[in-house]
């Protein structure tokens, strides 16, 4: 049912692509058949990883797309609403923090982690950054070397990016913290429990949401070697930080 579901999103996506692109030219129709092809990728990639990704995140990689390409780029809606690119920029940064959650929570397979859950949620943070960051390198790097106008007014430009995926990151990082919490399946952090769930072969420990159990002590130490069991006491085969 899932499959169907996907392949049902992807189709619609396509034909939303299509529909926006009715008259605008070759160019058009290139923009939203690339756009569908990036939930195709997706799909792809699924196929060969033996990974399996929500259908919200393939409608979203569609929608993202025509949103930047079509709207922003074709339609040229950047020079018409200046918002619009820093709006993409948020909701690009919150993603991110949620993909960070996902890569924090790999080593202990999903099972509680040895640190506080807010250590993660900086981690996630930091990665959303780290690929905002990139990102306006790649950005200056096309600018310089072919002549573009990727950064538009330069460092204005720049520095709304920056301010813009920082309120993504922080809200991405809030989102995904509230819901390996609490198990609320919020926009973003819905996306990271339909993400951890679907895929046992990297969260295998995952038993739902991670909230501390009664009586454990703030700080003490969790994760797969069962110290929340042991009320922060680690197994004695165990040595700290493996």
């Amino acid at each position: 049912m899932h499959e169907a579901l996907r392949i049902t999103l992807a189709l619609a996506g396509l034909g939303l692509g299509a529909l926006a692109a009715w008259g605008l030219g070759l160019a058009g129709w290139a923009i939203a058949l690339a756009s569908a092809g990036f939930a195709a990728t997706l799909a792809l990639f699924e196929a060969v990883s033996n990974l399996r990704f929500p259908p919200r995140l393939h409608a979203g990689v569609v929608l993202y797309a025509l949103a930047a390409l079509l709207l922003g780029e074709h339609l040229q809606v950047y020079e018409a609403l200046p918002w619009w690119d820093l709006a993409l920029h948020v909701v690009s940064a919150a993603v991110l923090a949620v993909v960070g959650f996902g890569l924090a929570l790999l080593p202990t397979a999903g099972a509680p982690p040895r640190t506080a859950l807010w250590v993660l949620g900086t981690l996630a943070f930091g990665f959303a950054m780290m690929a905002g960051a990139l990102w306006e390198v790649l950005e200056f790097a096309l600018d310089q070397l072919f002549g573009t106008n990727a950064q538009d007014s330069g460092l204005v430009d720049t520095m709304w990016d920056v301010i813009a995926n920082t309120l993504g990151a922080v809200a991405g990082a809030v989102a995904g913290h509230a819901a390996l919490l609490s198990g609320r399946r919020l926009p973003l952090g819905g996306l990271l429990l339909d993400v951890v769930e679907a895929n046992p072969v990297l969260y295998g420990l995952w038993r739902g949401p991670l909230r501390r159990p009664e009586g454990q002590p703030r700080g003490a130490l969790a994760g797969a070697d069962g110290a929340f069991e042991r009320g922060g006491q680690p197994r004695a085969d165990v040595i700290p930080g493996e």
